[in-house]
């Protein structure tokens, strides 16, 4: 056990020193406590001169006094007595008490630096010499300087001595049950998690891993242990960007997914999070990494994105062909209707132009997150994207005795931009803004040229400004749309436009819909480096009270590079 926990991890130094500090002062012997080795574990107590200016002065000496500990340990470990024997380095008479844990000799306790009696100083230079002492003259002073003690009082404070290392025997077992039985407990619960978990060195080798983690990579705990954490990723993903973050000696928790591999060299992903643990004694500190096998969580997320894919690509083909059929009605072309039929008509191309929009705004959700959405720029008028869109809704508006009103320059709004997601982006705000509003009504939408300098005043905070790229002398096309309908409360005014994200309403509950045609405005608003807000409540002209939304989009007259 000596060689996997130290009595330093059982008791602290600091009790060790005010225990031999006490003992000291008590008998007037000199005192310390060494390991098994005879390594100093305390500071030393009550030495005499001989011993620090002299016999411990030199690398042989240092050598000697160390032997002279370990003997001391042995011999103690070895006999029922603490041993009272002669020092190898000096010839002073010491005593020695092993503290032993579990038949563990962890550390010793030594007393003396005394004699029964003056050495023979012939004796004395010649164990001088042979540690490199060179100031004989200093050494024989100091050395008749080494207190005398009979044999009998020096056994009566080794037996006092013994006392005492029992004691602390008993107290570091303690300790040793209590850290033993945690280290099981812990060992049992670390074993018992299914993912993989393994703990490093400042320089990256395996100091441990469960047994999930050996299976994880398919090999044995052994195996792994003291190895570098490298070697169980791949070399395409694991030592570029994410391992950097590791070589720098993270002083935060870092997560990421990686590539790892198992023992055949076959590559699977995994999710890793690492955690840094400070060093007390303020040495480079460990890490702990917890890694998570997401190969199913990926294959089923590959299975959604192609339904998805295949689904919204597959529905547009039969609802484009509803539209046409449906708008050969509308234009009579097949025959006269009358007012009814084309209400009804007219009504069921509005329902297929909606669920068309909708399809194409989850498609274009997918191509995105997938890095596959690209916009089909051409020249275009804003005001005619939005009449269209006011075109395709007005039969639902109607429905609801509800008035769009249009404010806009008689000048066209011209931008360089994806005519169609942009008509999507006018036709969804309309929709909501129909969507939520009472009977009777009114919606109103504007559309305004501004430039650079009133844009501070237009956005609603300085986080939104980060998003809209500004430029000097570049001008920008304004639209509002206001509703006055029951309004979002302020905390969900960000969120509106995260993907399945639905409002709800103590008065009207949840609001209908998939949650999907807000994020839509936000992913075409910002690819044309444009930005999107809503605000609500808003004032109402001759109203004395605060509600509805007005939704906002800024877009830049042409792309600013």
């Amino acid at each position: 056990m000596s060689g996997k926990i130290h009595l330093p991890n059982l008791i602290n130094t600091k009790k060790l020193d005010r225990i031999l500090k006490d003992f000291t002062a008590v008998t007037g012997v000199a005192s310390i406590i060494a390991d098994p080795y005879g390594r100093p574990v305390t500071q030393p107590h009550n030495f005499t001169a001989f011993c620090q200016k002299f016999c411990r002065s030199t690398r042989e000496g240092r050598r000697k006094c160390y032997q002279s500990d370990r003997f001391g340990g042995v011999e103690s470990t070895r006999s029922e007595e603490p041993p009272i024997y002669t020092c190898l380095n000096a010839g002073l008479l010491d005593c020695a008490a092993p503290v032993v844990v579990e038949d563990s000799h962890l550390a010793t306790v030594l007393c003396g630096q005394v004699l029964d009696e003056p050495l023979d100083s012939d004796v004395a230079v010649e164990r001088a010499r042979a540690i490199g002492i060179r100031n004989i003259e200093g050494y024989l002073q100091e050395l008749a300087k080494v207190p005398l003690m009979p044999r009998q009082r020096l056994l009566d404070v080794a037996n006092l001595m013994s006392v005492i290392t029992k004691t602390i025997s008993e107290l570091a077992l303690g300790k040793y049950l209590l850290h033993k039985h945690s280290q099981d407990y812990l060992n049992r619960l670390i074993n018992s998690i299914s993912d993989c978990i393994i703990s490093t060195n400042a320089d990256g080798i395996i100091s441990m891993i469960n047994e999930s983690g050996a299976n994880m990579f398919g090999t044995e705990k052994a195996e792994l242990i003291g190895q570098s954490i490298s070697r169980l990723f791949s070399d395409s993903t694991s030592k570029g960007a994410s391992f950097e973050q590791l070589d720098r000696k993270l002083k935060h928790s870092w997560r990421g997914e990686m590539v790892a591999l198992k023992a055949d060299k076959e590559p699977f992903p995994v999710q890793m999070s690492v955690s840094v643990i400070s060093a007390e004694n303020n040495k480079e500190s460990d890490s702990v990494a917890v890694i998570r096998d997401i190969s199913e969580e990926k294959r089923i997320e590959r299975m959604k994105e192609d339904l998805i894919g295949m689904v919204t690509h597959d529905m547009r083909n039969p609802i484009l062909s509803i539209q046409k059929a449906m708008q050969l009605l509308v234009d009579e072309t097949l025959g006269p209707l009358n007012e009814s039929q084309l209400d009804v008509m007219r009504l069921t191309l509005g329902t297929s132009h909606q669920l068309y929009g909708m399809a194409n705004d989850l498609l274009d959700i997918y191509r995105s997150e997938s890095g596959q959405f690209f916009l089909v720029r051409s020249p275009v008028d804003l005001n005619q994207i939005v009449n269209t869109s006011i075109s395709q809704l007005e039969f639902f508006a109607k429905d609801k005795q509800a008035s769009i009103l249009f404010e806009s320059s008689l000048d066209p709004m011209r931008l360089y931009g994806d005519q169609r997601r942009l008509l999507r982006v006018c036709v969804n705000l309309l929709d909501n803004a129909i969507k939520y509003s009472p009977e009777r009504s009114e919606i109103g939408i504007t559309a305004n040229l501004v430039d650079c300098n009133e844009l501070d005043t237009l956005l609603p905070a300085a986080s939104v400004s980060d998003v809209l790229q500004l430029s000097e002398g570049h001008q920008y096309i304004l639209v509002t749309l206001s509703d006055q309908g029951i309004g979002i409360p302020k905390e969900y005014h960000q969120l509106v436009f995260d993907k399945f994200f639905k409002v709800k309403s103590g008065d009207e509950g949840e609001r209908k819909g998939v949650g999907l045609g807000l994020t839509f405005c936000k992913l075409v608003v910002e690819a044309h480096g444009g930005v999107i807000w809503v605000k609500s409540p808003i004032e109402h002209k001759g109203l004395n009270n605060d509600y509805g939304c007005r939704f906002c989009f800024i877009l830049p007259k042409t792309p600013i590079q």
